[in-house]
């Protein structure tokens, strides 16, 4: 495995890294700044400025395709979704869990997220209905997976445009 970009919005969401190369990407409004290039994670660590959640992904994911990076972690590293993100097929991985649970993606669909058109709904807190509907209008792939309470006993279920 090449190049993991895994976002996060706090310090605290760092957890286990996969194996490869790693880069930590902070998207915040600099709160968290300082704590997290203070300490060190075992992983390259970047900061990006972020106001909300969308604002916050496609900071990351812009920062990921700058890399060339293989895949994407957003809202923390679960095994589960990083497994869906091997391969050369473009496939997007959103985590159930409100507010808005994990995204995952390959370097693939990062390819097609450059060809939409960014409204600014999707800067707020509705990236994942506007990743899923335009993955699905495409026909890519999409898998929804959800924790119960622990990340290991996934339920996942796929999208079918």
């Amino acid at each position: 495995m090449g190049i993991t970009v895994i976002g996060i919005t706090h310090p605290g969401q760092v957890g286990a890294l996969p194996d490869g190369t790693n880069v930590l990407v902070l998207a915040d409004d600099g709160t968290f700044a300082e704590e997290f290039l203070d300490t060190d994670f075992g992983a390259h660590q970047l900061v990006v400025r972020a106001f909300g959640r969308g604002s916050a992904f496609f900071g990351v994911a812009d920062k990921a395709r700058e890399l060339g990076a293989d895949r994407i972690l957003f809202g923390g590293a679960h095994d589960t979704a990083a497994s869906f993100t091997t391969g050369e097929d473009p496939v997007l991985v959103l985590g159930v869990r409100p507010p808005g649970g994990p995204i995952a993606c390959n370097a693939a669909f990062l390819e097609w997220l450059d060809r939409w058109p960014r409204p600014a709904r999707a800067y707020h807190g509705d990236v994942d209905h506007w990743l899923a509907e335009n993955a699905l209008r495409e026909g890519l792939r999409v898998e929804l997976v959800s924790w119960l309470m622990e990340p290991s006993v996934p339920m996942r279920r796929k999208l079918t445009a």
